[in-house]
C-alpha cells in the first residue's frame, strides 16, 4: 500500500508541478516580469526552499514532512480555483518555495522502495507522457488537476511515519578531489538542465513571435521525448556505461544553443531539450545509486540536490542582462560544460 501511494503521488506531482513551475508560472508572469527578473525570482524561491529544508532538518521541528504537504495542499487549491490576478503570481512563487523543500523529502523516500525502483522510475516518466499529451492536445484543466494533486498530497500523509535518517552536511568532504569533481559536474549539468526547464517559456517567447498554442506543442514534444528517453535510458546506459552516458548527455546539452537562431528548427530543439533533461536525471540518480552505499545515498543526494538548484538561473539571468540575447546567454552558459566534460571523462 505505501508503495502504491508513492507511485501515484510521483505520477501526479510530475504532471502538476511541472506544468505549474515550467509553463503556467512563466506564462502568467510574461509581460509583467522581464526574463532576468523572472530568473532572479525563481532563484530566490529555490533559495528560500533550501533554507526551509535546512531549518526543518536541523532546527525548527515544525517544518516537517506533514507541514509541507498541508501547505502545498492549500496553495494548489487556491491556484486552481482563484480567478487569475497578481495575487496568484505570489501563490505560484510560494508554491515553488515549498515544493523545492518538499521535493527532497519525497525523492529520498524512494530509497524505501528499492526493490520497486523500476516502477518508481516508470511513474515519473509516465507523468511526462501524460503532461506531454495534455500540452499537445490543449486539454489541461487546471481546477481538476489541482483537485487530483490535493488528493495525492493527502495520500502522502500516510507515509509520514516512514523513517529515514539524514546526517548533518559536512562540507569538509568536498575537499576530496573525486567528490569535488562529482559536485562540480552535477552542479553545472543540473543548473543547465534547470535553466532549460525554468526559462524555456521566456526563451521561446522572446526568441520568436510564437503563439501560446505552439509553445504548448513544443513543451509537449519535449515532454514526450523525455518520456521515451527515460524508458530507453537504462538500456543505453547498459551499452555505453555510466561515464560514456554522461559524456553523451553533455554533448547533447552543448548543441542546444546553436538551434535557438532557427525558429523552423524549434521542434528539433524541443526534442533535444527533452533528451537532455531525461538523460541528466537518469545519469544523476544512477551514478549516485551505484557509486555510494545505501546509507550514504540520502546524504550525497542532499549535496547534489543543493548543487543542481542554486546559482544557474541567477547566472543565466545575469548573462541575459549583459547580452540581451537568449542564444548568446545560453552559449556562454554552455561553455561551463567544457570543464564538466573533462571531469566526467577523467575523474568520475
Amino acid at each position: 500500500m505505501p508503495f502504491l501511494l508513492y507511485v501515484l503521488f510521483e505520477f501526479v506531482d510530475t504532471i502538476f508541478s511541472s506544468f505549474l513551475i515550467y509553463i503556467y508560472f512563466p506564462s502568467k508572469s510574461y509581460g509583467i516580469l522581464s526574463a532576468s527578473t523572472y530568473g532572479y525570482a525563481i532563484t530566490v524561491a529555490n533559495a528560500l526552499g533550501f533554507l526551509l529544508l535546512w531549518a526543518g532538518m536541523y532546527g525548527i521541528r515544525a517544518l516537517n514532512y506533514s507541514f509541507y504537504i498541508i501547505t502545498l495542499l492549500v496553495l494548489c487549491l487556491l491556484i486552481g480555483f482563484l480567478p487569475y490576478n497578481s495575487f496568484v503570481l505570489i501563490l505560484l512563487f510560494l508554491f515553488v518555495v515549498f515544493h523545492t523543500a518538499f521535493f527532497f523529502w519525497y525523492e529520498v523516500l524512494a530509497t524505501k522502495f528499492e526493490k520497486f525502483e523500476i516502477a518508481v522510475g516508470l511513474s515519473y516518466a509516465s507523468g511526462f507522457l501524460a503532461l506531454g499529451l495534455l500540452m499537445l492536445f490543449e486539454s489541461l484543466n487546471l481546477p481538476l488537476l489541482s483537485l487530483l494533486y490535493s488528493f495525492a498530497l493527502l495520500s502522502m500523509l500516510f507515509l509520514r511515519g516512514v523513517p529515514f535518517g539524514v546526517k548533518r552536511l559536512s562540507f569538509s568532504q568536498i575537499k576530496r578531489p573525486k567528490f569535488l569533481a562529482e559536485v562540480f559536474t552535477v552542479w553545472i549539468m543540473g543548473e543547465y538542465a534547470e535553466v532549460l526547464s525554468s526559462m524555456a517559456y521566456y526563451v521561446l517567447r522572446d526568441s520568436s513571435a510564437l503563439n501560446e498554442a505552439y509553445i504548448h506543442k513544443l513543451f509537449g514534444i519535449a515532454l514526450l521525448t523525455a518520456f521515451f528517453c527515460a524508458i530507453l535510458s537504462p538500456f543505453l546506459m547498459e551499452k555505453l556505461g555510466i561515464k560514456n552516458f554522461g559524456t553523451l548527455t553533455i554533448f547533447i546539452m552543448m548543441c542546444i544553443p546553436a538551434l535557438l537562431g532557427f525558429p523552423s528548427l524549434f521542434p528539433l530543439l524541443a526534442v533535444m531539450v527533452g533528451v537532455s533533461i531525461a538523460f541528466y536525471w537518469v545519469f544523476f540518480r544512477t551514478y549516485l545509486y551505484y557509486r555510494y552505499p545505501k546509507e550514504e545515498y540520502i546524504h550525497r543526494f542532499m549535496f547534489f540536490y543543493f548543487a543542481s538548484h542554486l546559482g544557474g538561473i541567477f547566472l543565466y539571468s545575469t548573462l541575459f542582462e549583459i547580452f540581451h540575447s537568449h542564444q548568446l546567454s545560453l552559449l556562454a552558459f554552455s561553455a561551463l560544460l567544457i570543464p564538466t566534460l573533462a571531469l566526467n571523462l577523467f575523474f568520475l
